[in-house]
């Protein structure tokens, strides 16, 4: 084999082989900026479920203590109806005995 066959082939091998290191360098890159924009994704989704799940205990706890507080004040004033009624009964009871 002559030296120049020689020389072309080993320049072919050259390209060859930094055009397939250009291919695996740019793979590499694509791979790790999706890896990168994963990672941030799956934390983006993370902290917003954090911060809603948050939000609706927030929402739940305040429910039940108004429920609480409501409850409270309807037996406060059941029991204000039930001491004016029995008074009443009482009243009407004492004018009938005497």
């Amino acid at each position: 084999m002559p030296s120049e066959e020689i020389e072309q082939l080993q320049e072919r091998m050259r390209q060859q082989y930094s055009d397939t290191a250009d291919i695996m360098l740019r793979s590499m890159r694509a791979w790790s900026e999706l890896l990168t924009a994963s990672t941030d994704m799956a934390f983006d989704v993370v902290l917003k479920n954090w911060d809603y799940s948050r939000s609706l205990r927030g929402s739940a706890e305040q429910a039940i203590a108004d429920a609480i507080s409501l409850q409270k004040r309807m037996n406060h004033e059941m029991l204000q109806a039930w001491e004016g009624y029995s008074s009443e009964v009482k009243e009407i009871i004492e004018r009938n005995t005497t």
